[in-house]
């Protein structure tokens, strides 16, 4: 009897907190107390035995560097490589896009639309699949370019579960 794919949007879900971040420009450590939560829903495609991409939807919400309460909602790509050189270990990189909400007045009406700016980064680390169950817990760090703006780096930590 075949088995019939799940009806939920996704395949597997991920949740990641960055309690702190810093600025490049005149890096003074992780000055900012973002409170960062990252959700985010995927559906992940196999490439090959080691190799796969996953890409969904993601919600974030943090406190940002003008001490505002921010949200953000856009679209989420993955590549995670397992090589197997070490059991249940890998690693993983990737972007986000999407638009924020907080920064209205903070930034040039040319960078908003709305009460919206649009923003992205770039996010990288190791990940490790817990033996017998279907968790995956993940360090790394969240990296947004100096575009227009000083760069970003916010470490950050988290859980997925596979459906």
């Amino acid at each position: 009897m075949a088995q019939s794919r799940s009806q939920a949007p996704c395949d597997q879900v991920s949740m990641e907190i960055f309690p702190r971040t810093g600025h490049f420009k005149g890096f003074k450590g992780l000055d900012v107390q973002s409170n960062g939560l990252y959700l985010s829903c995927g559906v992940s495609f196999s490439l090959s035995d080691d190799l796969d991409v996953v890409a969904g939807v993601s919600a974030m919400s943090f406190v940002n560097s003008f001490d505002v309460q921010s949200y953000s909602a856009g679209a989420s790509v993955e590549v995670q490589y397992r090589p197997g050189i070490i059991e249940n270990t890998g690693f993983y990189a990737g972007v986000d896009i999407g638009m924020i909400y907080g920064y209205k007045g903070y930034f040039p009406p040319s960078r908003m639309f709305g009460a919206l700016t649009p923003a992205g980064d770039l996010k990288g680390g190791v990940l490790y699949d817990i033996p017998n169950t279907r968790a995956t817990v993940f360090a790394g760090v969240r990296f947004v370019p100096p575009v227009g703006v000083t760069g970003i780096v916010a470490p950050g930590i988290g859980m997925t579960y596979s459906f």
